[in-house]
């Protein structure tokens, strides 16, 4: 049996879609687990629509959205299967993801079995995913990692989502979200996960399709919450440091990426709107000129990112009006 967790907010434009990709799996044992999270819409109504349909749909529901974390662990908490893994409202899956990773995670024994994915824009969501038969015939590939070299050449190099993964329920015993925090939850997940996991087994099936929301949370308008984004790779380096001080100078490079990317959402106010938010601005030149003293670490930063942090470094103010300027 494979639980399938899936949070819904304010999802009605996407999540039949999402559904029916679940409902057209060539592996019949599942179950979903749909957790309305107090949607204003009619996502409520079509989750209990299609649990009146098929059994193996349970739906709950909360009169407040508690964030997607508090809706995930939710979740968790009534899944019955062997394996879990989480499907977005807006995202789904090709008519052979369940069996592909189930057979997968059963013939290697694996703890977490991570699958690729495909970006998905709005022009091409209308499309219907099949199941080809060079794609049924096809051997897909599988590379086995320890703890220690999973965290450094995947989870350190893009491999932060939680979806697109099947977990072993037994890993997951006393594992949850953090609900304080809104972007970067998926990230401490994956590494409490990691820390207990055994084997864990990536493949090159690409299964998950993954929707590029243009009105997702990184596309909106700067709020606090965004310096979550800087708190969640702190939080990370306090989780992985002890046991593996030899990715310091690799985090330390993601937390300036991800520092300079609020400096750019920042970036984007009026000066009106800027007086709000001089505190985190003074956040932001602090992490960088904390970690970005060290050549090493400005030697792994993305292409242009070692002049981006030099500019604000020296003028941020400068640096702010240029990127908003570019960015208008």
């Amino acid at each position: 049996m494979i639980s399938i967790v899936m949070p819904v907010y304010n999802a009605e434009n996407y999540l039949k879609k999402s559904i029916e990709s679940i409902l057209n799996q060539t592996y019949p044992a599942w179950e979903l687990i749909l957790i309305d999270n107090g949607s204003e819409d009619d996502s409520y109504r079509i989750c209990r629509e299609y649990a009146k349909q098929d059994e193996r749909i349970w739906v709950m529901h909360q009169y407040q959205n508690k964030g997607v974390s508090a809706a995930r662990n939710l979740g968790m908490e009534k899944v019955t299967g062997e394996y879990v893994t989480f499907l977005d409202a807006d995202d789904w899956i090709a008519p052979d993801y369940l069996e592909q990773l189930s057979k997968m995670a059963k013939n290697t024994q694996a703890d977490m079995l991570v699958c690729q994915f495909q970006k998905v824009y709005d022009e091409q969501r209308q499309g219907n995913s099949k199941v080809q038969k060079d794609e049924q015939k096809r051997r897909y590939r599988l590379k086995t990692y320890n703890r220690e070299d999973y965290i450094s050449r995947c989870l350190l190099n893009g491999y932060t989502h939680c979806w697109g993964v099947f977990y072993k329920v037994s890993l997951l015993e006393g594992i949850w979200f953090q609900t304080k925090i809104t972007i970067g939850e998926d990230v401490l997940f994956l590494i409490d996960t990691i820390l207990q996991a055994e084997k864990i087994v990536v493949t090159d099936y690409d299964g998950y399709r993954y929707y590029i929301n243009e009105n997702g949370a990184m596309k909106r308008k700067f709020t606090p919450s965004f310096m979550d984004q800087i708190l969640c790779w702190k939080k990370a380096k306090e989780k992985l440091l002890d046991q593996y001080p030899a990715v310091e100078d690799k985090l330390n490079s993601i937390l300036i990426v991800s520092t300079m990317l609020v400096v750019g959402k920042l970036s984007t106010l009026s000066k009106d709107e800027l007086k709000d938010f001089t505190e985190n601005i003074k956040e932001c030149l602090d992490v960088i000129k904390e970690y970005s003293n060290k050549k090493v670490v400005m030697k792994l930063l993305p292409p242009g990112y070692a002049l981006k942090v030099n500019l604000f470094k020296t003028s941020p103010e400068l640096y702010m009006k240029l990127y908003g300027a570019w960015k208008k």
